[in-house]
């Protein structure tokens, strides 16, 4: 038997490494060993931050847009049935004016309404709850509430001054099919009297409503002189920029003239009291 120690031999020398075939890329990795453009890094800064390389481009016929993180989406146009109630509810107001200024409020009926407008009685009250509400409108009928959740919508570093003035701005009627209503109702109340008593009831809730507001910022009661003396000047600049808007025709701005009437009712007001 061989007693010879055994020999141990070094492994052969494989040589130089042979580059491998390079197969797909894995999830995530390019072939150049980075990470793949827009695949989720599991290192370094988050997506989107500066510095980092823009988000990869949708392939050709994708519908899918890529937003911002946060961003929300963009209001949906009208379908075709919101459009058509849209236009029948103007047709309503639009008839009911008309026969108003032709006839008179009182003598005008609900039916006279509809007929004028091609639409069913049952339809003239799924718009609107009664001849007086389509008189007035639904900004008219609902403002209080509108001016409200304006106020409400106004950052706490506003003054009182400044917070209904900017509710006032978000509330204007900028296009000119709601001025030029707003102009028939007008001249319309103007030759019947009788219908002021909703118009006059309809700004002293308004008026209830920022008295309450400026209160709640102020601390003050609502029947303090600052809650009632900033709420008086709100709905005198509105009066004001009315009557001016009706005398000129419509022909002056409403928006500019409201503002314009504020700003000089406000300009004595200031903070409210301390202490």
């Amino acid at each position: 038997m061989n007693t010879a120690p055994t020999r141990h031999e070094p492994p052969p020398n494989p040589g130089p490494a042979q580059p491998r075939r390079a197969g797909p890329p894995a999830a995530g990795a390019s072939r150049t060993g980075g990470a793949r453009p827009g695949a989720p890094a599991t290192a370094g800064p988050a997506a989107g931050a500066p510095g980092t390389a823009p988000p990869a481009r949708s392939a050709p016929g994708a519908t899918t847009r890529a937003t911002p993180s946060g961003a929300t989406p963009e209001t949906a146009a009208p379908t075709r049935r919101e459009r058509k109630k849209i236009e029948t509810r103007a047709a309503l107001e639009a008839a009911a004016l008309r026969l108003f200024a032709k006839q008179g409020y009182e003598r005008t009926t609900v039916e006279e309404i509809a007929e004028a407008a091609d639409v069913a009685v049952r339809t003239f009250f799924r718009y609107f709850q009664s001849k007086q509400h389509v008189l007035y409108g639904d900004m008219a009928m609902n403002i209080t509430d509108q001016m409200r959740a304006a106020l409400l919508a106004r950052p706490a570093t506003e003054s009182p001054v400044q917070a209904v003035g900017a509710a006032l701005d978000a509330m204007e009627l900028g296009d000119p099919d709601q001025q030029q209503q707003v102009l028939d109702r007008l001249r319309l109340m103007e030759r019947m009297p009788e219908l002021g008593g909703t118009y006059h009831m309809i700004f002293q809730h308004l008026h209830d409503v920022i008295a309450e507001h400026v209160a709640d910022r102020t601390g003050l009661p609502p029947a303090e002189l600052y809650p009632q003396l900033l709420a008086a000047a709100a709905i005198a600049a509105i009066k004001a920029a009315l009557a001016v808007f009706e005398a000129a025709g419509g022909r002056q701005s409403l928006i500019e003239l409201r503002a314009r009437a504020y700003s000089s009712l406000t300009a004595g007001i200031g903070d409210p009291p301390r202490g």
